[in-house]
């Protein structure tokens, strides 16, 4: 399948999608769309190219007990190579809509390293970004949230027949 926005290759023996997002698709509203339209709604994937800017946060320390919090959203002031990036497929249980969790580590055009959590909008592409999307089919992942941490969370459960 080809489109104007990504091209994508459905291989049914492995289960997996290969192909590529082209120029000025986000990383994670492209992912989104090529599971949507194979009906994807578990699974994992990776994918590395050049990216326009990354939209991202880090891990900073919140206190001196170990505990962690994130950073303000911050985007880069050139373009990026996106070494490599890997996150997680699923379902947002608020919205029932598809949910990505994107991680990935770049170095932009003044060659400083910088990995964090990519923002959903804030990372399209410049030149191409290739992906490999890994499907799952007998498990439901669901964005929920966790009580404990009053957090969202990915949770992980088989799928019921």
């Amino acid at each position: 399948m080809v489109n104007n926005r990504w091209q994508a290759v459905y291989d049914k023996k492995t289960d997996r999608i290969l192909g590529r997002l082209k120029r000025g698709t986000d990383v994670m509203e492209g992912i989104k769309e090529i599971c949507a339209h194979f009906d994807v709604t578990a699974g994992q994937f990776q994918c590395m190219g050049s990216l326009n800017y990354v939209t991202y946060m880090q891990a900073e320390r919140a206190d001196d007990k170990g505990n962690m919090k994130y950073s303000p959203i911050m985007k880069t002031s050139s373009g990026v190579e996106l070494v490599t990036a890997t996150g997680f497929i699923g379902i947002s249980e608020e919205t029932n809509e598809l949910d990505i969790h994107l991680h990935g580590a770049f170095i932009d055009c003044d060659h400083q390293f910088s990995a964090g959590h990519f923002i959903e909008g804030g990372n399209p592409t410049a030149v191409t970004v290739e992906y490999l999307i890994h499907v799952v089919h007998d498990v439901d992942v669901k964005r929920s949230l966790d009580g404990e941490l009053n957090l969202s969370f990915f949770q992980f459960k088989k799928r019921e027949a």
